[in-house]
């Protein structure tokens, strides 16, 4: 496990290089925290406004706003309450954003680095070698359950999880409804009813705009510029075209805000540094990629704890 986890950082060190993707090293701490509901952030008990950070995606998009360069970073990260055979609290991850990139471009030098990497299982290459599908949410969605995931109305989502899951599935389900809640149906709906029919591994493409979260909204079409790679029912990287208004970067911090506090969350400074940056952002796709699952996902394992270095928490 300990060779297997340093050869696979060594080749994606070596694939980014190769594509003159500089590496960079941000801060963990930070005044500002994630907004997403889903995202709960340790705070410093010495120091009450810092936080450690849920990601390097703040600080790295300042970097990319500022010098206009392709950038990546392999980095601890840290998120509250996220413990279990697919989550810790602490983990490691790749952070990477490719200036003059389009999400197919990304997708597809994703896929180049994944086939980069030292002896890859029967899985991937049997996947790879079929081409990694690209599945669209909003079409599969519609397909499944004869409507639009972005219309429908709330009583509508209710009903449908009261009809597919049992008490135990869609409890949790239960909160205000608002747009937080639409988007917590439907990755339900989607994980229960859709993504058990869908390949081994496989790109999940036009999301319903409601969890656009950073990126861009083809208007057009109805659907968020992003992305999800899944393996054997595990998200293993998550993509946006990346957002470049700070005016709806911040109408979007209030719509997490009053999310937030209508489920009785900690609300969180919002780093305004974040928006500054995204009216300079040049245009840009980025990717996060989970190490810890990809060494789990590469040497067949079934849990996190099974290639952990020390097993959490025992550090």
């Amino acid at each position: 496990m300990l060779q297997a986890r340093g050869e696979l950082l060594t080749a994606i060190r070596a694939y980014l290089d190769g594509l003159s993707v500089l590496e960079v090293s941000t801060p963990v701490l930070s005044q500002g925290a994630a907004v997403d509901p889903h995202l709960q952030s340790f705070r410093l008990a010495e120091a009450s406004d810092l936080f450690l950070q849920t990601s390097p995606e703040s600080s790295l998009k300042r970097v990319v706003a500022a010098y206009g360069r392709s950038v990546f970073e392999i980095t601890h990260a840290f998120r509250k309450n996220d413990q279990g055979q697919l989550h810790n609290p602490e983990f490691i991850m790749l952070e990477w954003y490719q200036v003059d990139s389009s999400l197919t471009a990304l997708m597809d030098a994703l896929t180049a680095l994944l086939n980069s990497l030292p002896q890859p299982p029967q899985a991937w290459r049997d996947s790879a070698s079929l081409g990694i599908k690209q599945c669209s949410y909003t079409a599969l969605f519609k397909a499944r359950f004869d409507a639009d995931p972005n219309t429908l109305s709330y009583e509508a989502l209710a009903q449908l999880i009261e009809q597919t899951g049992t008490e135990t599935d869609v409890g949790h389900l239960r909160g205000p409804h608002d747009e937080q809640f639409r988007s917590d149906v439907l990755d339900y709906l989607f994980l229960k009813e859709i993504a058990p029919t869908l390949p081994r591994c496989f790109y999940l493409v036009e999301f319903p705009t409601c969890q656009a979260a950073l990126a861009e909204i083809d208007v057009d079409g109805g659907y968020a510029k992003r992305f999800e790679l899944y393996w054997g029912g595990i998200e293993l990287a998550n993509g946006y075209q990346e957002l470049r208004d700070s005016q709806e970067l911040k109408r979007r911090y209030r719509a997490h805000d009053k999310a937030r506090r209508a489920r009785g969350l900690e609300t969180v400074r919002f780093d305004g540094r974040l928006a500054d940056a995204s009216a300079e952002l040049p245009k840009c796709a980025g990717v996060a990629l989970g190490i810890d699952r990809l060494v789990m996902l590469w040497l067949e394992k079934s849990a996190l704890d099974d290639v952990a270095l020390f097993g959490w928490p025992d550090h």
